[in-house]
């Protein structure tokens, strides 16, 4: 049995809806997500704890430390959707159980769209379990879910008086837990007084439904600190286009997780991002292994310094799956400032860092222990 503890992010105080700008790769604002990745989540939190306290004489700060020399007293997931207390969890890169061919027409390209799996489900497929039910799919096929886990659910999700099983099942199916739309904006120059149409992407989350973070505390002393700074990012918003009233959130801690993931036999699942240290490649390289690489780049925004293209580094996404016991799976933090030479100087600063302070990327792992089984070819 693995257990994590959760938080629930919840809309603020006087708002009814959760709405944040979490933005994708592109060339506009018009590109959202409905989570944010881990290593954004750890950066959000450095920028807090930099509020608090000064670098140490190394430029180092104390929050980040242990971070940063490996040694983490605790590991966070990404953000992922939430319908109630029931958190949603990435699906893993394994091969699904097999359903029945009349499943298999009812469900139709859900397995394609298949995005998010709740505890029950998750744990069924880490452990290489037959689904003792047909899972109820939202959503548009990104998540699924048990029928037993839906109707512990809170309203307006959980089954209606005198309604049929089938009534509440279109109903959840045509039910959205998240919705990202485009925002009209105008700009107007100052000097010409011309006004350019943009649009802005966001997310918003159903009443009832909102963000879950998983976490692992190595070190129970450290709890207060962080949910300190969660209490700061919940003040500062997460994520962009804060001025234009995204990514205020308030927080709670909500039941811890239990996971039933079958024996442990040498290989794990992941509930973050990943960058592995060299010794840590064989991880990607073994028998079972499954993962998918994501592009991590983006702008790095320091006080008295222009806006500047942080270091891209190539990461391992959610879900994967590692030729590696959990308890062995670590990972490491970047420090991702632009450096310039003098054959590429910045226009304005010239050759050398970017910035006087570092601008982190984490890569450490929360990883989740899963049997050692093959996958079949």
């Amino acid at each position: 049995m693995t257990g994590l503890s959760t938080y629930k992010l919840a809309p603020p105080a006087g708002a009814a809806t959760l709405s944040f700008h979490f933005g994708r790769q592109g060339i506009g604002l018009e590109e959202v997500g409905e989570s944010l990745p881990s290593d954004s989540l750890f950066a959000a939190l450095v920028t807090q704890a930099a509020l608090l306290a000064a670098p140490e004489p190394d430029g180092v700060l104390a929050f980040a430390r242990p971070f940063v020399h490996g040694t983490p007293p605790f590991a966070l997931s990404s953000l992922f959707p939430r319908l109630g207390d029931l958190p949603l969890l990435p699906r893993p890169a394994l091969r699904l159980p097999v359903l029945d061919e009349q499943q298999r027409q009812r469900i139709g390209k859900g397995f394609k769209q298949l995005r998010y799996l709740s505890p029950v489900l998750f744990a069924a497929v880490c452990a290489g379990r037959p689904l003792a039910d047909e899972p109820l799919v939202m959503q548009g096929g990104k998540v699924w879910l048990t029928p037993a886990e839906a109707t512990a659910l809170p309203e307006p999700w959980c089954p209606a008086s005198r309604e049929s099983t089938a009534a509440w099942r279109q109903r959840l199916a045509e039910t959205p837990i998240w919705s990202i739309e485009s925002v009209p904006r105008v700009t107007v120059d100052r000097a010409s007084s011309a006004s350019a149409y943009y649009e802005v992407g966001r997310v918003t989350y159903a009443p009832g439904a909102g963000l879950a973070l998983l976490a692992r505390f190595d070190d129970e002393t450290v709890r207060p600190t962080f949910e300190q700074l969660l209490d700061l990012l919940a003040e500062s918003g997460l994520g962009g286009r804060r001025s234009s009233g995204y990514g205020a959130f308030s927080w709670q801690p909500g039941p811890e997780l239990a996971l039933e993931l079958g024996q442990p036999g040498g290989r794990a699942v992941l509930l973050s991002r990943f960058l592995p240290r060299d010794e840590e490649l064989d991880a990607l390289r073994g028998a079972g292994a499954s993962y998918q690489l994501v592009r991590v780049d983006g702008w790095v925004f320091s006080m008295g310094r222009p806006s500047q293209r942080r270091q891209r580094v190539m990461m391992v996404a959610e879900g994967a799956v590692l030729a590696m016991a959990a308890d062995e799976v670590r990972g490491r933090v970047v420090d991702v400032r632009p450096i310039y030479t003098e054959g590429r100087p910045h226009p304005q600063l010239g050759s050398g860092p970017g910035t006087e302070h570092p601008v982190y990327r984490s890569g450490l792992a929360l990883a989740l222990p899963i049997p050692a089984r093959e996958e079949p070819q």
